[in-house]
């Protein structure tokens, strides 16, 4: 029997928790009974990427019955005692939503209530944009140094395997172009954030398009929304999407292209392998767009299916013969088809073993290299190597 919410799918609380975790500085507290707890601390340790920092409130029979907030109260005085140096975010899941607890007056420096069945990307959205709050907060704050020259960059998926070093290599590329220009990702800390209202420009990775909105109407802060920036055209259309919102100086060939080429040069008579190989993909929409496009414009593959377990608030375009909207159609769909590489998530693997992972949730997949950039020979010789199993 096919659960009602796969891990991949997830729910508006797990959106949520993705990206509270992702804050270096806090500890995610999650209002709600013990199992609330324990499925996305799981996915998120087994992740590899993130050490996450969680508690829970533990809210047993008594609690439904006559409210969980002195719970919560008592798990936020402990939280306090033992994480002195951090920040308290309170996530309320499905329970503390349907009896009604309010918690516009407890002590925590961000609450959220996740109750509900809203899809993830909603809960990813949801609390990007509630941390334009802190942003806020500091408009009147004098800091000692003005930063110039500043990206920001919001919503990139920090709990996926590789994924930080996908982050160092896109922060590699950018200072290596323009000295003056300065990164600050969103979400890192909420120390971070006071200097978010100084940028030149937002770049948003899918989710974080009502953050952005909000930076643009309080600050005047432009943004674009792009898709992950797979591959050497990938690239090549990110920084002009930059450059047009941005203006620096940038030569993709000088460090970049240049040793992506000379290093597939000794392989160029390979490559025909993998023309017209079918192939599938699955994750999250702004992850499988640039992918899609990787594969079918740079390598010649054959997309056949794609599908999105997350999707979004902006449209992207997937590269494909046939986009399903449901894991349902995508278990129907691929039994039909003689699939010879998927990339995907943990989930994927059910399907075919040597999956490659490259979306949440990835635990299975240990990875300390990046894919994009110079990582687009890594991700070229993962698929590779796929393709020469079956020939």
């Amino acid at each position: 029997m096919t659960p009602v919410s796969l891990p991949s799918q997830g729910s508006m609380f797990l959106g949520a928790y993705r990206m509270g975790a992702s804050l270096k500085d806090c500890v995610v507290l999650v209002h709600g009974p013990s199992g609330c707890h324990f499925g996305p601390n799981f996915f998120e340790v087994l992740t590899n990427n993130l050490s996450s920092n969680a508690t829970i409130s533990v809210m047993r029979e008594r609690s439904v019955v006559y409210g969980g907030i002195e719970n919560l109260e008592k798990a936020i005085r402990l939280t306090r005692k033992h994480y002195k140096d951090k920040r308290i975010i309170v996530l309320s899941s499905h329970v503390p939503s349907i009896i009604g607890d309010d918690l516009e007056f407890i002590d925590a420096d961000i609450y959220l209530d996740c109750g509900g069945f809203q899809p993830m990307w909603q809960g990813m959205e949801a609390f990007l944009e509630k941390l334009g709050d802190f942003i806020c907060e500091n408009e009147n704050r004098e800091d000692e140094s003005t930063p110039t020259h500043l990206i920001n960059l919001i919503g990139f998926q920090r709990d996926v395997a590789g994924a930080e070093e996908d982050l160092a290599e896109l922060k590699r590329i950018l200072l290596s172009f323009e000295a003056k220009v300065k990164v600050n990702v969103i979400p890192d800390s909420l120390e971070s954030l006071r200097y978010a209202r100084y940028a030149s420009l937002s770049v948003v990775f899918g989710y974080g398009v009502k953050l952005a909105r909000r930076m643009e109407r309080e600050f005047g802060i432009p943004y674009i929304v792009t898709d992950y920036p797979y591959g050497v055209e990938g690239l090549k259309e990110f920084m002009e999407k930059l450059n047009e919102n941005f203006e620096f100086e940038y030569d993709l060939n000088n460090g970049v292209f240049s040793e992506i080429d000379a290093k597939l040069k000794r392989y160029r008579n390979n490559l025909p392998l993998f023309y017209e190989i079918p192939v599938c993909v699955v994750g999250d929409l702004p992850r499988i767009s640039g992918m899609s496009k990787f594969l079918e414009r740079e390598l010649g593959m054959n997309v056949k299916l794609a599908f999105a377990t997350s999707s979004a608030l902006e449209k992207f375009d997937v590269s494909c013969t046939k986009f399903v909207s449901s894991y349902n159609a995508f278990m129907e769909e691929i039994k039909g088809l003689d699939i010879k590489v998927l990339l995907g998530t943990d989930e994927e693997r059910k399907i075919i073993n040597n999956t490659i992972v490259f979306a949440f949730p990835s635990f299975t997949r240990m990875s300390y290299v990046p894919y994009l950039g110079k990582g687009t020979l890594n991700l070229i010789a993962d698929i590779y190597e796929r393709i020469m199993e079956w020939i």
